[in-house]
């Protein structure tokens, strides 16, 4: 009898296996539901807690933490879409930013026109580049506007999401983002969504309207700061200049010193020798890169435009505007800093490029 019951309990283990090993803890469905919450949470403190308690569940609860992944990264992609959504500086920015783009796109083929200077003609630049300034304006305080709390939302959000996804490339290693690196991953994350994506682009219009601003206040400080050979004249002109090369966006320029005196030399020499001229009777001084080069400039001197009649920085780049192929001067991408000279009523206006500006 003792035989016969020893043996059915051998048959009865070597048929359920499982008999013999202990039995696996049950999963503690208040702690899945406990680590699943923290999962959507916008701490990634909190996030990875749930994650470690996850990874201390036996086995069978690896399917609810699939569950849990799968819900909180829709969770996170969700406030992104909030985010997107919402009114923020970011849209408002991006809708001016993008009416400048068009008009400058619009008004630079109109700046870059032979009008003869007809009148009428130049006054419709004035007024187009007068429309554009408020667009700019606008833009630039909207540039200032601080979303720092918004992008630090954003990148959260979008971080978890990139947390969470390496969390089931581990439950599922076929998953096809287990071959990127941390940056493809985020650019996928990104990519994949439609609100990640559009707000990453708002963001970008940002940034590169604030280096515009930038950009422009580094010069102008360059500028101010030269008083040693730099007069109040030749500041207030790169002034008015500058601002509408940027409203037109175009980098601003530098007063550089010896273009500067290359350009004050032509403007006595012409003050001095009674001639209004781009070519000098002085030796050595014949053409604008003869007088660039003697003032040892140590670039590539680009243009050059003269002006009589007026001690105002204003008169001068009026005057310069309504002459077309003076405008196109002042309005050239190429530049990078120019001179200005002054000698009573003559002025000298010299574009040019140098390394490192």
């Amino acid at each position: 009898m003792k035989k016969i019951t020893l043996l059915r309990l051998l048959l009865l283990l070597a048929l359920h296996p499982s008999l013999q090993a202990e039995e696996e803890a049950p999963v503690n469905m208040q702690h899945v539901r406990a680590a699943s919450a923290w999962l959507q949470n916008a701490d990634p403190s909190k996030r990875k807690a749930a994650i470690s308690t996850f990874r201390t569940m036996p086995g069978k609860a690896m399917t609810h933490y699939q569950t849990a992944l799968k819900a909180a990264i829709k969770v996170h992609l969700d406030r992104i879409e909030q985010i997107d959504k919402s009114d923020n500086k970011l849209a408002e920015h991006d809708d001016i930013a993008r009416q400048l783009t068009e008009g400058r796109e619009r008004v630079m083929p109109l700046i870059r026109t032979d009008y003869h200077k007809e009148g009428k003609k130049i006054k419709m630049l004035r007024d187009e580049i007068e429309a554009l300034t408020e667009f700019y304006d606008k833009r630039e305080k909207l540039a200032k506007s601080d979303v720092t709390a918004l992008l630090a939302a954003m990148n959260a959000s979008i971080d978890a999401v990139c947390q969470l996804t390496r969390e089931q490339e581990k439950l599922d290693p076929q998953m096809d983002t287990k071959e990127l690196d941390d940056e493809e991953l985020r650019e996928r994350v990104i990519k994949d969504s439609l609100e990640a994506d559009h707000l990453q682009q708002l963001a970008e219009s940002f940034e590169k309207s604030r280096k515009e601003i930038t950009d422009l206040a580094t010069v102008e400080k360059h500028n101010a700061d030269n008083d040693k050979w730099c007069n109040a004249s030749m500041k207030t002109f790169a002034t008015v200049l500058n601002r509408e090369r940027v409203v037109m966006g175009l980098r601003p320029l530098r007063i550089e010193e010896r273009l500067s005196a290359a350009a004050e030399g032509h403007s006595s020499d012409m003050a001095s020798g009674g001639f209004f001229a781009h070519e000098s009777p002085v030796p050595n001084k014949k053409t604008p890169w003869d007088r660039a080069k003697l003032a040892e400039f140590d670039g590539n001197a680009s243009g050059e435009n003269i002006f009589m009649g007026s001690t105002d920085p204003n008169s001068a780049y009026g005057g310069w505007f309504g002459s077309d192929g003076h405008r196109f001067i002042m309005f050239s991408e190429g530049p990078n800093c120019c001179g200005v000279g002054v000698s009573g009523v003559h002025w000298t206006f010299m574009t040019g490029s140098k390394n490192g500006w």
